[in-house]
């Protein structure tokens, strides 16, 4: 019986223990509601949005989705090394998102680290359908607005930015 060198036994576990980790990471769900329901929503609202978070792993993101979370993986999506994988859900009502798709606006944006951005701060955005009387960060095509306001880290997450009643 040949005997291992401690070196050749610490590399082949060492090899085994990555092995499992990525395994592990590559099977991992993302969080289907990467933060905490926006303030003033229901907790029906917020459970839609998670539910219709439901996803996929990708390298892109097909036309009509979004995505709520991006991952830097290594030879996933560039098989010569690190490439980005996006959590694709369909967008919903009551969504954190790292995108505001077609049809949708948002009340309220976040900035938070390695969400939306695998390699630091990026910004999440808080879907709603548009509805007359809506406060909302955007006036979205088809509607108007009769009231704003300037509010302190809703629309804008670094500071002072505009909220409108949207009409139509």
């Amino acid at each position: 019986m040949k005997r291992r060198s401690g070196l050749s036994t610490a590399f082949a576990a060492l090899v085994g223990a990555a092995g499992l980790a990525l395994s592990t990471l590559a099977a991992a769900p993302a969080v289907a509601d990467p933060g905490s329901s926006a303030p003033g929503t229901s907790q029906k609202a917020a459970a839609q949005g998670r539910q219709a978070a439901a996803g996929f792993w990708a390298c892109t993101v097909p036309a009509g989705k979004t995505y709520s979370q991006v991952d830097r993986r290594l030879n996933q999506c560039n098989p010569n090394g690190w490439g980005y994988s996006y959590y694709v859900v369909d967008p919903a009502d009551s969504l954190w998102a790292c995108t505001v798709p077609s049809g949708y606006t948002y009340s309220q944006a976040d900035r938070r680290l390695n969400v939306c951005n695998a390699n630091g701060w990026g910004y999440s955005y808080y879907l709603k359908v548009p509805r007359d009387g809506l406060w909302a960060c955007t006036v979205p095509p088809g509607f108007t607005y009769d009231q704003s306001d300037r509010r302190l880290n809703q629309c804008n997450p670094n500071g002072w930015g505009y909220s409108y009643r949207i009409r139509g």
